[in-house]
């Protein structure tokens, strides 16, 4: 019998497309895709009058992130039926929206299986020598993914936001959209960011950090509050910013994106979740740049914190580089990918909690807000008189990808939820498991990452701004346990979780990246595929396995075949 954890839990592109081969696949929705089966009104009708009744397939799969992708794909290789449902217009997740240099890991042999197959079509598509840095264009993706999905046949529909949940005996009979459609199957996987099918269907979960006591771990929990460090890790340059609108004056008021919550107990649980952003897509190449303008609702006071950084380090003799706000991360075709850095940046705090429990008018506005804030932040930077002028005008030679995002105004889709819910489920994967990668006889996969934190807590301490964040920390290739990806089976009986997982915070800062996730993902259409009347605790470990073996997954990483980055 496999070891069971357990253990109580304190309480976060329709992109430019083109046509591809014929071979089919339905994508229901009037939108391009590769190869898509178009409604027509008929067709509509049709629809419309069979609301009520189920839409059924051997395995339903709810976001089609890659990690569901990858799911739907491995299924439906194994001569399933599969419904692959997509809240948004869009397919891809962040690896079509803005994530292109998708961290690949700097080692060979950590990931095979449909994560390589993607890997290997942006090698050759964009011509790349470097075995571990495989970056590609956000419309690539999607166009990718599409074609896919298209040859291994499954169904995808669009702008199916999960409504309702029906089960009977414990087990998933339906599931209910926003738009009146209902879909049975036998087997269901949410490979959602924010993990609503499994919260919908009863399985435990979690929103935030556990303590320090849950599970034993190190880094868990709160931690000291500290100013705004910047220099070396060893010996850091603390910055002294002023936290109020008025400098000096509490009753003014705090500064946007700070919280007033102060330092809580060091160790303890807590609501925090990772600071979300969105991953820009810029350009300097003429004709394809499109300038950065000021938007409708700017307001420079949001970003008073940051010219507060920028002129406390030039009081230190350390003014920021000229390419700050854009960042160097080149992937094709002259595009960058703007990600967070580690200061004051495109990153926003303090929202995750609400956004991971909020209902989707919530998130909405949030998703809304984030937007607004970096569109602000990018004028700002090329803007305001606060910045230095080389920075302002390195900035300005930048400016949104025109043949990205079309249909939304050259901004991605996709909000960088770095955590929402997590599954407690059959087993937890730690931190602990994660440093001493324990040899797991239910290993369904391999993955790779830095214990890579973003921002949990900005706030203010004894009259200055402080964080609660830690430095990433990096940890070998360690092995993914089946049960981790779980319910307990007190809970549900038919489903499978592949992005919000069984982990804990401190283990899901690392096992959160994209490649990661497919791989998850393309085990949990493996289960789905030969769980026993769709009972996903009765699959046997032995045939999982084989069966992700002879697909190409990795199970246990080989230090044999090391590559150093």
């Amino acid at each position: 019998m496999l070891a069971r954890r357990t253990g109580a839990i304190a309480t976060f592109v329709l992109a430019m497309v083109m046509a591809f081969s014929s071979v089919s696949c339905t994508f229901v929705q009037a939108q391009e895709l590769a190869n898509p089966v178009l409604e027509t009104e008929g067709d509509a009708a049709r629809r419309s009058a069979s609301r009520g009744t189920c839409k059924s397939a051997d395995v339903i799969v709810y976001g089609a992130t890659p990690s569901g992708i990858a799911a739907a794909i491995q299924a439906a290789r194994l001569k399933k039926t599969v419904i692959l449902l997509e809240p948004t217009q869009h397919i891809g997740g962040m690896m079509a929206g803005g994530l292109s240099r998708t961290d690949a890991a700097p080692h060979r042999g950590v990931y095979g299986g449909i994560v390589t197959e993607f890997f290997d079509k942006a090698t050759t598509t964009y011509q790349l020598t470097d075995p571990i840095r495989i970056y590609f264009e956000a419309k690539w993706a999607e166009q990718t993914f599409g074609t896919m999905l298209n040859a291994s046949k499954v169904t995808v529909i669009r702008g199916q936001l999960i409504s309702s949940v029906k089960l009977k005996n414990r087990a998933i009979q339906s599931l209910t959209t926003t738009s009146g459609r209902s879909f049975c199957g036998t087997s269901f996987i949410d490979a959602s960011y924010e993990g609503d099918l499994m919260q919908r269907s009863g399985a435990k979960t979690i929103v935030g950090r556990e303590s320090q006591a849950q599970y034993g771990e190190e880094d868990a929990g709160v931690v000291k509050l500290r100013l705004p460090p910047v220099g070396s890790r060893t010996n850091p340059t603390e910055l002294v910013l002023d936290p109020y609108i008025v400098p000096g004056d509490p009753q003014s008021g705090l500064l946007p994106g700070l919280s007033p919550i102060g330092q809580q107990p060091i160790g303890s649980a807590d609501k925090s979740v990772m600071a979300f952003n969105y991953r820009l897509c810029v350009t300097n190449t003429p004709g394809n740049k499109r300038p950065f303008t000021k938007p409708a609702d700017y307001d420079p006071m949001r970003y008073e914190a940051h010219a507060r950084f920028i002129a406390a380090l030039n009081a230190q003799g350390q003014p920021i580089s000229e390419n700050y706000f854009v960042g160097a991360d080149l992937t094709v075709k002259n595009k960058l990918d703007v990600n967070s850095n580690a200061y004051f940046s495109t990153d926003v705090w303090n929202i995750g909690y609400d956004y991971a429990v909020g209902n989707e008018a919530k998130r909405q506005e949030i998703r809304k807000s984030v937007r607004s804030f970096i569109q602000g932040l990018m004028w700002f930077a090329v803007s305001d008189p606060r910045v230095p002028q080389a920075t302002r005008d390195y900035t300005a030679q930048y400016g949104y990808c025109a043949d990205e995002y079309t249909d939304n105004d050259n901004f991605p889709y996709q909000l960088y939820v770095r955590q929402a819910r997590r599954l407690v489920g059959q087993y937890v994967l730690t931190e602990n498991d994660l440093k001493n990668k324990p040899n797991f006889l239910d290993s369904i996969g391999v993955g790779y990452a830095p214990l890579d934190q973003h921002g949990m807590i900005r706030t203010v301490q004894d009259g200055h701004i402080a964080e609660d964040n830690r430095y990433p920390f990096s940890v070998a290739p360690y092995q993914i346990p089946y049960r981790a990806l779980l319910p307990n089976r007190s809970d549900v009986t038919n489903l499978l979780v592949s992005v919000a997982v069984s982990a804990s915070h401190v283990a899901y800062t690392s096992i959160r990246m994209e490649p990661t996730y497919m791989v998850m993902g393309q085990a949990a259409g493996a289960a789905a595929a030969l769980a026993p009347d769709g009972d996903v605790s009765k699959v046997s470990i032995a045939k999982l396995r084989s069966t992700l073996l002879k697909a190409g997954q990795v199970l246990k990483w080989d230090k044999s075949i090391r590559l150093k980055s």
